[in-house]
């Protein structure tokens, strides 16, 4: 299937083991009866859309659950077309395994003309939309439910499981605006408590959206579907990425990579693309050579990610209100990042309450994220776009390397600032939150553990430095009967079992409980040393869930 998944983009994907493995065990659990739903979140272009291609050509190669790819940017334009879509789309992938022309499948009357009307449900159903579509005022809701409700339908019929891969999820909301729908998500999730033979994996770009969704009381799906976040790549595959695209380069070289890209697929790849053009061979990769690539990509027109980045920016803010003070704040922090409520509102000369608005709602299109109560970029290369390209300053296609010294000497500092930022923050957070949970019993899943877990009643959480400055604790927690030494790792890359073999001799010191917190996650290698040495584990996701507990 080509035109699906094009052979150049399977041939450099990368690990995202723990990602397919988990999709994996989600099959496996539906075979035996038991669904699962999973809800994959990340930042643009963080490959999210890779790896359901990856999975459902895997599901393919298997056989043995029938997987369901459906782009719901392109099929939620109107209640007719996407019912119609959906119901032929399913049948698309699961009578013809993704392959051959689509253009049959794409309305009711069509769906006839195929394969699928030998199949007495879906000729049934097709005659269903057909009726609904010829009245004067289609029942949009029945549209719905028969579209929901037609992948258990197909799968009960033909006694197969199906695995519904649905992209791009949130543009979902855009049938809201139809009559006498309400909102869409009550209708699928009134046919997902219905099924047995389905597991479906929901995604999209919109981070906020997508927490919101999966996480909010509110939302008609809450705790229907498992958190899976997709995270920048690490280190490790990072060069594995850069080996695929065009080789192996000097470690010094490999590692200005990853400080740039901060491990971001696409910056990787776009990155990458231009030392090709750049060097004459993977070996006389220069670390020179990364970071006029860098520069050229991101402040030179014709660079990919100059173009993802102005799309970006101009998509996040085009339907603002208040257009000029969101970009005075962009371009505020993109020139310091941690300020607080008050230092912004200062500095626009604008009332707090104000500020506080226009910073919610470039928080909602997932621009910049607030960590204890100051702000920051969720994406490093945008800020380092926005900082030079808002006071005009663009680099030619064929610059001379004198020109490009002056910000080649402020690439190292403004990223590498960012993490050491975010995890001071962090640490204060998770002292705070320990401070607040203290005394209660906590669901195991969100502490890598299979059983509860009761939180002493701690009488001190604070920062640790021994007398000697030899031993530092990012929090010691002490209760009458108990301690927890607490390690966190707030950065873009996983913890591996080195470090927590030495959190564990940490712990053992003064005589308490280990728990590690890790934004990117854990390697399997890791998480299996936890298991065995009765470490707690956290990541970001579980983070969230242990902070709205407070």
């Amino acid at each position: 299937m080509p035109t699906f998944y094009p052979s150049y983009l399977r041939k450099i994907f990368t690990n995202r083991a723990h990602e397919l493995s988990m999709l994996a065990k989600v099959a496996e659990d539906l075979q035996d009866g038991h669904p699962r739903h999973v809800a994959l979140f990340g930042l643009r272009r963080i490959g999210k859309t890779l790896l359901a291609q990856e999975q459902v050509v895997r599901l393919l190669d298997q056989g043995d659950v029938a997987p369901v790819y459906l782009d719901m940017e392109d099929i939620c334009s109107a209640p007719e077309p996407f019912a119609q879509r959906y119901i032929g789309l399913t049948c698309y992938w699961v009578l013809s395994k993704g392959e051959g022309p689509v253009d049959r499948y794409l309305t009711a009357d069509r769906l006839l003309e195929t394969e699928a009307s030998d199949v007495p449900m879906v000729a049934r159903t097709a005659g269903s939309l057909i009726r609904e579509l010829g009245r004067r005022r289609p029942d949009y809701a029945v549209l719905l439910k028969l579209a929901f409700d037609f992948p258990e339908q197909l799968a009960q019929t033909l006694d197969r499981s199906i695995m519904c891969f649905l992209d791009e999820f949130p543009e979902l909301a855009t049938l809201s605006n139809f009559p006498n729908i309400g909102d869409p998500l009550k209708h699928f999730r009134a046919s997902l408590q219905q099924q047995s033979r389905v597991a479906y994996v929901i995604s999209g770009s919109a981070i906020t959206a997508m927490e919101r969704l999966v996480h909010d009381h509110e939302s008609p799906i809450f705790l229907q579907f498992r958190a899976l976040e997709l995270q920048p790549f690490t280190e490790e595959d990072t060069k594995g990425l850069v080996e695929r695209i065009f080789g192996s380069v000097i470690p010094a070289a490999q590692s200005a990579v990853y400080t740039y890209t901060f491990g971001h697929p696409f910056y990787v790849t776009a990155l990458t693309e231009r030392l090709r053009n750049l060097a004459p061979a993977p070996n006389e990769v220069e670390v020179e050579h990364v970071e006029q690539a860098f520069l050229l990509e991101t402040l030179s027109r014709q660079g990919q990610i100059y173009g993802y980045c102005r799309y970006l920016y101009d998509i996040s803010l085009q339907k603002a209100r208040g257009y000029g003070l969101l970009k005075a704040l962009l371009q505020l922090l993109a020139e310091e990042e941690g300020l607080s409520l008050s230092e912004l509102a200062r500095r626009l000369r604008r009332q707090a309450s104000a500020t506080r608005e226009y910073l919610r709602w470039l928080m909602e299109v997932d621009l910049i994220v607030e960590e204890e109560k100051r702000y920051y970029y969720r994406d490093p290369v945008l800020r380092f776009w926005v900082a030079y390209t808002t006071q005009g300053v663009e680099v030619d296609a064929f610059p001379r390397r004198e020109d490009l010294e002056s910000v080649i000497g402020d690439l190292s500092e403004r990223f590498q600032r960012v993490s050491s930022q975010l995890g001071r923050a962090k640490e204060s957070e998770v002292r705070e939150l320990l401070r607040q949970l203290a005394g209660q019993t906590v669901d195991g899943e969100l502490l890598g553990t299979d059983e509860p877990v009761h939180i002493p009643d701690f009488n001190q959480v604070e920062r640790y430095l021994s007398s000697d400055g030899q031993i530092e604790l990012d929090a010691l927690a002490e209760a009458d009967a108990e301690r927890w030494v607490v390690e966190v790792k707030w950065r873009l890359k996983r913890v591996g079992p080195g470090e927590l073999e030495q959190l564990m001799q940490r712990a053992r010191q003064f005589d308490a409980r280990a728990w590690c917190v890790s934004q990117a996650g854990f390697t399997p290698d890791a998480i299996e040393f936890a298991r065995e040495h009765d470490i707690l584990l956290s990541s970001a996701i579980e983070m969230k869930a242990l902070g709205k507990m407070t």
